[in-house]
């Protein structure tokens, strides 16, 4: 077994408690508030821990907790990976001292493959794990790599360098670095596992280890279920569970078939011996005769073979129906997340349908009230006296029809002024401003109106001095409110002001002139 992960902070985990935890140390992780302390060194099983540096770095000397709180710092997302961790199963075949020169050795081939320090920490069964059901033969190695690459100085001094580890890049990154695929480098690492254990074994004697799986060596195997921590504490205090009972026929199935997988090698290997034996006897080359091995295979009848086949078909047929059942309710808990999802959305829509239409509502309302406070404002400043106490009007027959248009023009005059008034007081709304430029518009034109139809009055007019007098007083009324509105006006109704206003003093100066003449007679 050759596995990798990482730790991530994603996940919750430090590399600070990982190290730690794996090396039975105690370690101060110095970024946390306080200093948190991982204090792991009660714990039992540990049976080595070493600091693995490359070849690059040799002769320089960094501390486990000096190295993983550098580690930890030069990481600054939350989500980081701050360590990766190859896991592997040592040889029970081999002595205390050749396992953990097997583990060094191959820690410190990674080390120089990534350019990384690793923490290589060896792991023995305990008396009490045996006893909860653990197996005494598992002897593993704990291998934790930087996921930045590591350099050293000129004083000697080794630290982390912003570079991430190509064990750490993106398949994209990797593809520009003209390396292969994550997945084709975590194969070629377990196969590098394979190759250094078995220089060790074959030196010892002892068989070799596959880093291929069963399916890859054609071994029909059945894979057993997990378990589940629930199941496990129950069947290690002897109480039978249905995963169990599954998983101990799994086991009895697969060493049927392991038993006819090693029958076959065996016939294989005795037909081998048959021919070599009669190429000596022929004298056709001569081969030096093989050891033979220990392996007594048990013997395998027919009866046998076609039980496991039985069994095999059975747990494949139960299996499938397992993954049938398993992608039936994992597309089940889609279609509901689907519909959950849709009726979420259409709940949203609904909400928001409803709050538009509240708002709307109390726009309407809102408009309807500052309507009415308007249309009441202005309706009592239509019923205000109006103010006839300029020179201009003093001289005028209020009565006549002249007088009544003057009249009406003033009055235009007060309204405007008002309405300007309204629009400036800080406490008139927006819509309120809106409806007072409406009105203001049209008193404009009404001004416009009154003011033309008061100079036909006055030229209708034959007597001379009423004339002149009424012109008089139109021209001052004018020029008093013309400046007081032109710049609030619209460049259309300027330009009829503009007119009146020129009509009106050609008219004075032609009653002017022709008077002059006149007396000059």
């Amino acid at each position: 077994m050759a596995s990798t992960k990482s730790v991530s902070r994603g996940k919750g985990q430090s590399a600070i408690a990982a190290a730690a935890y794996r090396a039975g140390d105690k370690l101060l992780d110095e970024d946390k508030e306080n200093g948190k302390v991982h204090d792991y060194q009660k714990r039992s099983g540990v049976l080595s821990a070493d600091i693995i540096l490359p070849t690059a770095l040799a002769g320089g000397d960094i501390g486990r907790a000096e190295l993983w709180n550098m580690a930890e710092r030069n990481e600054t997302r939350k989500n980081s990976r701050v360590a990766r961790e190859w896991l592997i199963a040592l040889p029970h075949e081999l002595g205390e001292q050749d396992r953990k020169e097997l583990a060094h050795n191959f820690a410190k081939t990674l080390a120089d493959r990534y350019q990384v320090i690793a923490d290589c920490a060896i792991h023995v069964p305990t008396d009490k794990e045996i006893e909860r059901g653990a197996s005494p033969l598992n002897f593993h190695a704990h291998i934790l790599l930087t996921t930045r690459t590591a350099t050293i100085d000129d004083d000697g001094k080794i630290y982390l360098t912003k570079d991430k580890a190509d064990s750490e890049i993106s398949d994209d990154d990797r593809r520009k670095k003209s390396l292969p695929r994550m997945s084709v480098e975590v194969k070629a690492v377990r196969e590098l596992w394979e190759h250094t254990a078995n220089k060790v074994l074959e030196a010892k004697g002892h068989n070799l280890i596959d880093s291929r799986s069963y399916k890859s060596q054609g071994i029909d195997l059945v894979p057993q279920i997990k378990m589940g921590k629930d199941a496990t504490h129950m069947e290690r205090k002897g109480i039978p569970t249905a995963k169990g009972k599954f998983n101990r026929e799994i086991i009895q199935s697969n060493e049927l078939v392991w038993n006819k997988h090693l029958d076959d090698n065996q016939k294989t290997n005795d037909k081998a011996d048959r021919t070599i034996a009669d190429l000596r006897e022929s004298k056709l080359f001569i081969v030096p005769a093989a050891p033979k091995p220990d392996f007594k295979p048990r013997k395998v009848t027919k009866e046998s073979i076609d039980s496991t086949n039985d069994a095999v078909n059975r747990l494949k047929a139960i299996r499938l129906n397992r993954e049938k059942a398993q992608q039936t309710e994992l597309e089940r808990l889609r279609q509901q997340k689907i519909a959950a999802i849709a009726q979420k959305k259409q709940e949203q829509a609904e909400r928001e349908k409803l709050e538009r239409q509240q708002r709307r509502e109390q726009i309407r309302e809102r408009i309807a009230t500052e309507t009415g406070l308007f249309n009441h404002y202005y309706k009592q400043l239509e019923q205000q006296p109006i103010s006839v106490d300029k020179s201009h009007l003093q001289k005028v027959d209020t009565n006549s029809e002249f007088g009544q248009q003057l009249v009406a023009i003033v009055a235009t005059d007060n309204l405007m002024q008002a309405l300007t008034r309204y629009q400036d007081d800080p406490s008139t709304t927006k819509h309120q401003r809106t409806l007072a430029e409406l009105q203001y518009e049209r008193l404009s034109n009404d001004l416009i109106s009154h003011s033309q139809s008061a100079l036909e009055s006055i030229k209708s007019t034959r007597h001379t001095v009423t004339q002149k007098k009424h012109t008089e007083a139109l021209k001052g009324a004018f020029d008093a409110i013309v400046p007081e509105h032109k710049q609030n006006l619209s460049q259309t109704q300027q330009q009829s002001l503009q007119s009146v206003s020129a009509a009106i003093n050609d008219h004075s100066y032609d009653i002017n002139r022709s008077r002059g003449i006149g007396l000059g007679f």
